[in-house]
């Protein structure tokens, strides 16, 4: 049974999607407010946070900044009254979000999102792929790790999100073709996001930030200006 933590400081909230999502047949955990949130993100591990952004004194950002910046890679939605305004989703992706949903919600449309990206933590699996390959380039420089779903710089983790690996990962098993954004949407996000293509330019830069070692002159994610991104085939 999939757990899910729900943070949010609006208890009439917690209480309605936690009743929603356990007729679901999920398992829920909850918190109204986002230091003991936090606590029970490490301890209980859920498969996906659903997280409040406007909290008093530990507000979502201050969450998962902290929670990215500690190494947890546990995907996180996104569930607020800001609004849909692009600017907020982007800054909510650009922190390590995996997902946006503003609220008032549409509970189907929360639980079919909750799927596919509980449906993507075996990604690679589900797509047939070979998770056990441990692929390493420019000796050592860059090595993506399917097994530990981690990239890294001579055996230094990248400390890659989920949608960071997954990203790099689709770059490389169709290394030398070019992605197109729509393509890396439809394949990557699955059916989590429906927003505009520059959530593609937002994970792309942070994963670049990242895995490249030359800010200046990218080596692992080039830019085909006017149609996607590729992972280079010539690499050793």
């Amino acid at each position: 049974m999939p757990k899910i933590l729900i943070v949010d400081d609006d208890p009439t909230v917690v209480s309605s999607t936690s009743d929603m999502l356990k007729s679901f047949s999920f398992d829920v955990i909850t918190s109204t407010d986002g230091k003991t949130g936090f606590d029970l993100a490490v301890k209980e591990k859920p498969d996906v946070i659903i997280l409040d952004w406007m909290m008093p004194d530990y507000n979502g950002m201050n969450f998962i900044n902290d929670y990215r910046a500690a190494g947890h890679q546990t995907q996180v939605l996104f569930l607020t009254g800001k609004g849909d305004l692009s600017q907020y989703q982007v800054e909510a992706l650009r922190a390590g979000a995996d997902a946006y949903l503003s609220k008032p919600y549409d509970p189907a449309i929360l639980v079919e999102r909750l799927r596919a990206m509980i449906r993507r933590n075996d990604y690679s699996n589900k797509n047939g792929q070979d998770t056990s390959n441990r692929h390493e380039y420019c000796g050592g420089e860059l090595i993506i790790d399917g097994n530990a779903m981690q990239a890294f710089r001579y055996d230094q983790s990248c400390d890659l999100t989920n949608r960071e690996f997954q990203l790099l990962q689709y770059l490389e098993l169709n290394s030398g073709r070019v992605c197109s954004r729509p393509e890396l949407l439809k394949q990557v996000w699955k059916f989590d996001f429906f927003g505009d293509e520059r959530t593609v330019d937002v994970t792309i830069k942070r994963t670049r930030q990242k895995i490249e070692p030359d800010q200046n002159n990218f080596k692992y994610i080039i830019t085909r200006r006017g149609f996607g991104y590729s992972f280079p085939s010539e690499l050793t």
